[in-house]
């Protein structure tokens, strides 16, 4: 048996090191093509950061603390003395009060140095996302109940929703908040309520011609982030941006750190598997939902035919357009 010379010894160790590296390397590229959503970034995939698994990895544990009130200041305008400079994360689960009431479970659930507590949601399905965040802002609001004895002493809740489909189709502004004010005068009935919404197809519109703008902008550079796995436009101006931001530097290095883990990309698979299911789903049930309504306007538009109505008033009064009203009185006949 030959037995390994002293001087041998570290050839052979990083030999096994490489292979291990090799390993990982590799089911890490066979988990990404599964997705077929990542770039190869330093011989591994990185994770697209607006799956809410990612989010929570990059931006929701202790470890983030300095990246997330990064983010903070810069989407509430934090500049000055009301800057955020500590945070404690906070139990993002709640039960309802009844067993058959409704629990909630919150991505991301911070308490800041100044007593506020902020929620912050990342949405890639389409919802009714306005309804939802009022829903987490009173559960959050209302467990401050059962703490606080005085009225006077409720903290200032925020929520954040960070979306990847269109919310409010009447305004071109990706960043859009909102408080409860006077209907006329507009001034606030209470700063305890405060929700924001970053719809990122809009902000798309706006990096995808100003990029070099958006990189120097406090806020913009955090979106881009979440965008950068599939862009590498975008990954290259971040790593320049982090020579002067150490903070986006954590960023980055976390960013990749977590991608590096199988046990996160098998929670990652998952969640988006989950996603893409439900996707799938919501557009089934709008495919019938339409078939459904056009069905019954097909019913509705051949018994007015048969009433004697003429095909251009019918078209007018159902929205079926006169050619195909034609076309079905013809196959009546």
């Amino acid at each position: 048996m030959h037995r390994l010379a002293r001087d041998e010894m570290p050839q052979v160790q990083q030999g096994f090191a490489n292979r291990a590296h090799n390993a990982k390397v590799a089911l890490l590229r066979q988990l990404a093509d599964e997705l077929g959503q990542v770039i190869l970034v330093k011989e591994h995939p990185l994770m697209d950061p607006k799956n809410d698994v990612a989010f929570k990895l990059l931006f929701g544990q202790p470890g983030s603390a300095e990246i997330l009130m990064a983010f903070l200041n810069a989407l509430l305008h934090r500049t000055g003395a009301d800057r955020i400079t500590a945070i404690e994360f906070a139990d993002s689960e709640f039960a309802g009060d009844h067993k058959k009431d409704r629990g909630s479970r919150l991505d991301v659930y911070v308490r800041t140095d100044a007593g506020e507590h902020i929620n912050i949601e990342i949405q890639i399905a389409e919802q009714d996302i306005a309804k939802r965040t009022l829903f987490y802002w009173a559960t959050i609001f209302k467990a401050q109940i059962r703490k606080n004895a005085q009225w006077t002493n409720f903290p200032q809740t925020i929520t954040i929703n960070i979306v990847d489909f269109t919310v409010f189709a009447s305004t071109n502004r990706y960043h859009t908040s909102y408080h409860v004010c006077e209907d006329v005068e507009h001034f606030r009935l209470s700063d305890v309520l405060e929700i924001h919404f970053i719809e990122l197809p809009k902000f798309r519109h706006l990096y995808h011609t100003q990029l070099s703008v958006c990189l120097q902008h406090p806020l913009e550079r955090w979106l881009l982030l979440l965008d950068a796995n599939q862009h590498k436009e975008i990954r290259t101006g971040l790593e320049a941006i982090a020579m002067s931001d150490p903070t986006m530097g954590k960023a980055l290095d976390l960013w990749e750190e977590i991608s590096r883990d199988p046990d996160n990309w098998a929670a990652y698979i998952s969640r988006d598997k989950e996603l893409r299911d439900l996707y799938n789903l919501q557009k089934h049930a709008e495919t019938a939902f339409d078939r459904g309504k056009l069905k019954g306007k097909l019913e509705t538009a051949k018994a007015m035919l048969e009433d004697g109505l003429d095909v251009v008033r019918v078209s007018r009064l159902t929205g079926i357009p006169v050619e195909e009203l034609e076309r079905l009185q013809e196959e009546h006949h």
